[in-house]
């Protein structure tokens, strides 16, 4: 076991779950194999980087069958918001003993396994580090001890969530750092941009 987690965080692919913000700009099978794709390529990229151990944190329960073929550590994650998920995955890591974890998405192409070093990097001196999305949120958090505050009283998939996270960080004393900002795929403007049209 090594120091560091890295957690993915996945929906089970089926068309009435995934990349909903795309529904009736793009036909639903189309919808459905580019979210695959891009959940295929963030694993094929981020599943063995160098001293963290990676894992799939997914819903619903019966997607166990479909993430266990990717051969990394899995994580059900409970009903509830984004906040919620997010605290769950990362509690159960710190339990199992990882001294510093991060979260990511499956959808945003140009995350590499530099920006995944560089955040458990500056997690050696910050408590929290984020990876700012191009839109107001994040693709990323990373902590080095489970905070629970940054995932409450949140509004999220805003232009203000990353605001707001940050302003919840401060307010309780947590030091903050950023990776590299990066834009997510959540418009058809974002497919277009990404390249990703079919």
């Amino acid at each position: 076991m090594n120091d560091n987690a890295l957690i993915i965080i996945a929906k089970y692919p089926e068309e009435k779950n995934v990349k909903t913000r795309l529904k009736g700009l793009m036909p639903d099978e189309k919808r459905l194999a580019l979210y695959i794709s891009m959940l295929e390529n963030t694993l094929r990229k981020l599943k063995s980087v160098p001293g963290v151990d990676t894992y799939i944190a997914y819903a619903p329960e019966g997607g166990k069958n479909y993430f266990s073929r990717f051969g990394v550590g899995l994580i059900l994650l409970p009903e509830g918001d984004l906040g919620v998920r997010m605290f769950h995955a990362f509690r159960e890591l710190f339990k199992t003993g990882y001294k510093r974890a991060a979260l990511v998405g499956a959808d945003i192409p140009d995350l590499s396994s530099a920006i995944i070093l560089k955040a458990f990097t500056l997690l050696s001196s910050d408590d929290i580090v984020y990876g700012p999305a191009k839109d107001g949120g994040y693709y990323l958090v990373g902590m080095r001890k489970l905070i629970k505050e940054v995932f409450e009283d949140v509004p999220w998939s805003s232009e203000q969530t990353l605001k707001r996270s940050i302003e919840k960080a401060g307010q309780f004393g947590f030091s903050v750092a950023f990776t590299k900002t990066l834009s997510d795929v959540d418009t058809i403007e974002d497919v277009r941009r990404a390249g990703l049209m079919p």
